[in-house]
């Protein structure tokens, strides 16, 4: 595999780098840059890995240049790296809202741009991410980019005016999922369970449930049939939440993160 440099060690970046060495790619084969000194100690010493404070040395040697940083920092980056981009180099944002476009008018000429639109359960190894790229890269690069995000979940590909309703569906939705999370617990607590036997209920619903539907690979609906009986507790419910309009409140939610998500990117 081509050297790589990562650029930005949060959260995200340093979930890429654990994902890259749970490949069996040789520590001497990664470099990483990070602004904030603190943080740049706690990388080297728990990953020994090659760490910088500047970015020029990984633009200057690196085949592929992740950029893991946040979407208000992407200017100066870019404008730095550019002088350094070579022609064979890819660049592969995690950074939301920054189209391709917004790369290369940074960047000022013409340059290989993956985008990956990450959520927060890469840091489990259980994530979801949206993955497109110009016309400059190829089929080969794309999978070998696809390759390095492999442990971090399941990877979808499309096209890029579709990756602001992929930062709303898997970027937001754990948050949605959650508050759904907290009412089930909240309705156990409700009905005199204790909060943590009630929290222990809810979330192995929500993993058994998931776990169903991938494992056997049937759709939700057929799923909700078998376990709704006629006149039977589970369509009470279920007709208490059509009234309440649940499904249209949580498409109307996704819809204007959407939305939110492509104002920030203009």
């Amino acid at each position: 595999m081509n050297d790589i440099g990562i650029i930005g060690l949060g959260n995200m970046g340093e979930a890429i780098l654990k994902a890259l060495l749970k490949t069996g790619m040789r520590k001497d084969k990664i470099r990483c840059a990070e602004a904030k000194p603190g943080r740049l100690r706690f990388i080297k010493e728990s990953y020994g890995v090659e760490c910088m404070s500047g970015i020029e040395e990984i633009a200057a040697t690196s085949d592929r240049i992740i950029i893991a940083v946040k979407p208000q920092d992407s200017s100066d980056l870019l404008h730095n790296c550019a002088p350094l981009i070579r022609e064979q180099t890819v660049l592969i944002s995690i950074m939301a809202g920054i189209t391709t476009s917004n790369i290369l008018s940074l960047v000022g000429k013409p340059a290989k741009v993956v985008r990956v639109m990450p959520n927060v359960c890469v840091k489990v190894g259980e994530g979801v991410m949206g993955i497109t790229a110009n016309h400059f890269v190829t089929r080969e690069e794309m999978e070998e980019t696809q390759r390095i995000f492999e442990p971090l979940g399941r990877m979808v590909e499309v096209n890029e005016d579709l990756m602001d309703g992929v930062t709303a569906l898997g970027g937001s939705g754990p948050a949605f999922l959650l508050l759904f999370l907290e009412g089930m617990i909240d309705s156990g607590v409700n009905m005199g369970i204790p909060r943590d036997k009630a929290k222990i209920l809810s979330l192995q619903v929500l993993k058994g449930t998931a776990k169903m539907l991938e494992d056997e690979d049937i759709h939700p609906t057929i799923m909700k049939e078998m376990i709704t009986s006629p006149g039977g507790t589970t369509i009470a419910g279920l007709v208490s939440l059509e009234k309440d309009g649940v499904r249209g409140s949580v498409i109307k939610a996704i819809e204007k993160a959407g939305k939110r998500a492509k104002k920030l990117s203009l």
